[in-house]
């Protein structure tokens, strides 16, 4: 079952006899989560968490290359501590490689005991710890928690796991510093509005912030027949007839996005979170391409990152993606678009807080 196809069944009426699992779930999560808070340990460094409150993407890891790129534009010297989820054999995930490719000598450190990462992090000269999903983890102490809601579906169904996606009650929510709403533009301006007030009116204490995903380019995935073909322009496939997948885990927001750019998606092919593409794969993709007339074959930058390591010959002309088509992926970067200023207040704070840990 893809993770779009997830969504809608867990939306539907025949999720409705998990909901008594789901309230077990929640009373769990709650109650982990007072246990644990007094807990976590502090270390020498500011840390940094960008997290969410449910199953499936939000825009966590633009952000946190956004909070990288801010933390090396002041001079600091981050490094980015996350569970791992998913790590093949080469000890890397979807997200860090998509964030080594992005942020060439940061450090990165995958280990599901954050604490453990943190301080050999820090014993290698990091002065800034910015964790990735780090939302749920009760281990390692976090100076300032943001979190993040995708507008295009920021409660998961308004179900706790496993009848819905939220990964605990919305009462944790209270626990966040900094709210930031991801992809607001893709949602009608009543529904975000909506969200707004609902946040607004039951979290008053917490500031927030929107942050837009800006497509920067479309990279090549792979060589032409006439040599390495070019970055194209954001809009330079407005109007193609396209064929396009994407496993990650909100891929109907990449959908959306394709729309907006003005591509006329012909093929649309949606995989399972962190699904590993094998040749199999990447053939079906080319022949649904080509029976549909696509003009290009488009796909995420988080997917992209995969394809090398699972189709070795890679796609040219004599490989499992032959065919007339180009293959590109789409990088984007995020940018807040509104309340910038808290975000900036709150890096400031964080930077400017005197160092109360002693584990280093």
């Amino acid at each position: 079952m893809s993770a779009e196809q997830l969504r809608l069944f867990l939306k539907s009426p025949w999720s409705f006899p998990l909901v008594p699992i789901s309230w077990v779930w929640g009373r769990v999560a709650a109650g982990r989560r007072r246990a644990l808070a007094a807990r976590r340990a502090k270390v020498s460094v500011p840390v940094v968490s960008v997290g969410n409150i449910t199953s499936g993407g939000t825009g966590k890891t633009p952000v946190v290359e956004m909070l990288v790129r801010e933390l090396l534009r002041r001079g600091r010297r981050p490094a980015i501590v996350s569970r791992g989820y998913r790590s093949s054999a080469d000890g890397l995930n979807d997200e860090s490689r998509l964030l080594a490719q992005n942020l060439p000598g940061v450090r990165q450190y995958l280990n599901p005991d954050r604490l453990a990462s943190g301080r050999r992090a820090i014993q290698d000269g990091a002065d800034v710890l910015v964790l990735d999903d780090g939302f749920q983890q009760r281990s390692l102490a976090v100076d300032l928690d943001i979190v993040l809601l995708d507008a295009t579906d920021p409660f998961g169904g308004s179900r706790i796991l496993p009848a819905g996606l939220l990964r605990e009650p919305l009462e944790a929510l209270g626990d966040a510093d900094l709210f930031a709403i991801t992809r607001g533009s893709l949602v009608p301006r009543t529904g975000l509005g909506i969200l707004r007030g609902l946040l607004r009116d039951r979290f008053p204490g917490v500031p927030r912030l929107e942050i837009e995903m800006e497509a920067t380019g479309w990279h090549p995935v792979c060589r032409g027949r006439s040599g390495e073909r070019a970055v194209l322009d954001a809009g330079a496939l407005r109007g193609k007839r396209a064929a396009a997948f994407a496993g990650i885990g909100n891929p109907e927001a990449f959908r959306r996005q394709l729309g907006a750019l003005g591509l006329d998606v012909a093929v649309w092919m949606p995989f399972p979170d962190h699904h590993g593409f094998r040749a199999a794969d990447l053939t079906e993709i080319g022949r649904r391409a080509i029976a549909a007339g696509a003009e290009v074959v488009v796909m995420t930058q988080k997917d992209a990152v995969k394809i090398p390591s699972t189709a070795a010959a890679g796609p040219s002309e004599s490989g499992p993606w032959n065919g007339p088509a180009p293959w590109y992926h789409l990088r984007i970067a995020a940018r807040p678009s509104a309340g910038g200023e808290h975000l900036s207040a709150a890096i400031d704070g964080l930077l400017s807080a005197p160092s109360i840990g002693v584990c280093g």
